[in-house]
């Protein structure tokens, strides 16, 4: 009597297990809709995150496929965001989105794609003329009355070109300002002595002062440290139609963050030498950029770059807060990333 109970029991027991085998919805992943997504960056070390989670599949793995198109001013893609032409931005702060925003373009920044840290190497510079820097003839800020920048004075290097004004007590009209737009041509143009300092990012700093044509003058974190740099915007097709794969893009962009955070390790070296084209010697010598691992922005400081920009007259208005932030993508990408961790 006991050997056929216990036969039912396991009979029933094996029954009800594979009942629910079968019954059990699949996994998270295995329901998630495929989506396409377009995405505009720049062929540049501070879009190392999109790189490495095209390459490592972490798009991939959250049902992702993703066009990645390189603009060397991803900026001008904004227009075609704001029309949900493409999905995701990747772009330094600039007046032009800042404008877009305040007059209602549903565009938000939802990611630090950039920032200049507290310590460290800085990623952007002031470079100046080597000759300067060796004679002593630039040593402090005080000596820039009648040097001649290149800058695009109507953008953030204008603004932070007056804070450095701000520590000899000068100002933007005590300088002479030509806008070289190519690095190349800056680049001949301090060898040629026609310009005497320029503020730019990494590679270029490191390549300028190994040809000897300028010399690391004024790190930026020296002059304004942790203020946000670049930023992972979305449009409409995310914020208002499909939030649940800007979610997901979220998801795999900061595990790729994360992976940015092992340094310049192998495997993230070949990821960076083939999307950026530079020599991997000369990634191993440049200072790359910083990216907080939780995703979230300085926002205080995008405020005080909007005040600025409003001071000068290059915006009508400032945008607010809610306009321009939307943390919620990068608080659940957090959350799930922490939660697959245990």
């Amino acid at each position: 009597m006991k050997t056929y109970f216990w036969k039912y029991f396991i009979l029933a027991l094996f029954s009800i297990t594979l009942f629910l085998l079968v019954s059990t919805p699949a996994s998270a992943a295995e329901r998630m809709e495929p989506f396409n997504l377009k995405v505009v960056s720049s062929p540049y070390l501070s879009d190392a995150p999109l790189f490495i989670a095209e390459e490592e599949g972490f798009f991939a793995e959250q049902h992702l496929n993703v066009e990645i198109s390189k603009l060397d001013n991803a900026t001008e893609a904004i227009p075609t965001l704001t029309q949900s032409k493409i999905d995701v931005v990747g772009a330094f702060i600039s007046i032009g989105t800042l404008n877009a925003i305040a007059r209602g373009a549903n565009i938000k920044y939802v990611a630090d794609k950039g920032y200049i840290p507290l310590t460290g190497c800085s990623y952007v510079a002031f470079v100046a003329s080597q000759k300067l820097v060796e004679t002593g003839e630039l040593k402090h800020p005080s000596q820039l009355l009648g040097r001649r920048f290149s800058i695009n004075p109507a953008t953030i290097l204008g603004y932070l070109t007056e804070k450095l004004l701000e520590k000899g007590n000068l100002k933007i009209n005590d300088i002479k300002i030509k806008h070289i737009l190519q690095p190349v041509a800056v680049l001949e143009a301090l060898k040629q002595g026609s310009i005497d300092i320029t503020l730019i990012s990494e590679p270029w700093v490191t390549r300028f002062v190994q040809e000897g044509s300028g010399a690391l003058w004024i790190p930026l974190n020296e002059l304004t440290p942790d203020i946000q740099w670049s930023f992972i915007i979305y449009g409409p097709s995310l914020l208002e139609k499909n939030p649940d794969a800007g979610r997901r893009f979220m998801v795999a962009y900061l595990k790729a963050v994360r992976q940015f955070h092992q340094g310049k390790s192998k495997r993230n070296l070949e990821i960076m030498a083939k999307h950026t084209g530079l020599d991997q010697d000369l990634l191993v010598q440049a200072c790359w950029p910083t990216f907080r691992i939780d995703g979230k922005i300085n926002l205080q400081s995008v405020l005080d770059f909007q005040a600025w920009a409003v001071k000068k007259g290059y915006m009508d208005r400032p945008a607010t807060k809610e306009q321009l932030w939307d943390p919620s993508f990068v608080e659940y990408a957090n959350k799930f990333l922490d939660s697959t961790k245990k």
